[in-house]
């Protein structure tokens, strides 16, 4: 009995084992064949993700510059100059005892009166509206007689400011025109600390120039150098003349406006800039465009600290020191 049982056992184990290895046979050799497909792809091409993220740089780079502009201001400065000496060459004149020290201080004075120079600045912004719309940092234009901007086929444009918001730093100039390429102005809420940026702009007046970098924070605030401070901090490369350039994100779309960088003794980039959001942006814009004397944009709340003294002794905008000591970009230098 026993005898005839085990058999029944053995013969059924043999059925059930055949059977699977039916069915498991064909699915072993279809992944087998799929990977021999496959392989000599990678073994072609084993950088395949960075070629991917090569081409991703290259179609935002190429959709975003057309709308990045290089900002240049001037400012004419004027200095008096009184001589209430006589120019040495008549100090000891023959005629000075019959003529008198007035009639030679009237007509042989040391020079005097006042002369004019022109004090430049350079900056970047980017075009949001085809009529040519231009965003900008405040500090880049802030005081300028004469404001050019120059886009990248190197065609130049008078510009007029039409809205400035000291609280932000935001200011929006206009060029005559209309057809202009635009930059879209995207989600900066939607950014993650780790996502890639671009940022473009015209660094030491090198006009479109790109970086890459990561968002390293999100919020920064408390570092006392706008009223509205909410940061986004990147470590893309961001010099002199990146002011009002935009930071893109790999979608190709605005997420803030490069504003400054913690100088550690120098005047580059040693990896920590600040962009404001493009949500502070839309914010600026939309009352530009609108018409609306102000931008309804609230401070984010911070600590109070001590703050240096506003005056830098440099030309160009007052700044409030902050902790890590950055400064504005576009700095003007005569």
């Amino acid at each position: 009995m026993f005898k005839v049982v085990n058999n029944l056992l053995r013969n059924h184990s043999k059925r059930m084992t055949s059977l699977c290895l039916n069915r498991t046979i064909p699915v072993v050799v279809l992944l087998i064949a799929q990977f021999l497909i496959a392989a000599p792809a990678f073994s072609q091409d084993p950088i395949h993700p960075l070629r991917a993220l090569q081409e991703s740089f290259r179609a935002v780079s190429r959709s975003v510059k057309p709308a990045v502009v290089n900002v240049s201001t001037a400012k004419i400065v004027g200095e008096t100059h009184f001589g209430p000496g006589l120019d040495p060459f008549f100090e000891n004149h023959p005629f000075r005892e019959f003529f008198g020290d007035e009639f030679f201080r009237q007509f042989f004075g040391a020079p005097g009166g006042s002369r004019r120079f022109r004090q430049q600045g350079l900056g970047s912004g980017f075009i949001v509206h085809p009529n040519g719309f231009v965003v900008t940092n405040r500090h880049v234009i802030n005081g300028a007689d004469e404001i050019q901007v120059t886009l990248e086929g190197k065609k130049k444009y008078k510009a007029r400011v039409v809205y400035a918001d000291p609280k932000t730093d935001v200011a929006i100039i206009k060029i005559d025109g209309n057809n202009f390429p635009v930059a879209k102005l995207g989600d900066s809420q939607s950014l993650e600390v780790g996502d890639w940026v671009l940022a473009i702009g015209n660094p030491l007046g090198l006009m479109q120039t790109v970086t890459a970098g990561i968002v390293s924070a999100k919020g920064r605030s408390g570092l006392g150098i706008l009223d509205v401070e909410d940061f986004i901090q990147t470590d893309a490369a961001i010099n002199v003349g990146n002011s009002g350039g935009p930071l893109v994100n790999i979608d190709g779309q605005v997420v803030g406006m490069n504003t400054a960088i913690a100088a550690g003794g120098g005047r580059g980039n040693i990896g920590i800039g600040f962009a404001i959001p493009s949500s502070v942006l839309k914010k600026v814009v939309s009352a530009a465009l609108s018409g609306s004397p102000t931008a309804q944009v609230q401070p984010k709340s911070h600590q109070p600290r001590a703050v240096a003294p506003k005056n830098s002794g440099r030309p160009g905008p007052e700044w409030r020191r902050p902790v890590q000591n950055p400064r504005p970009l576009g700095d003007r230098d005569i």
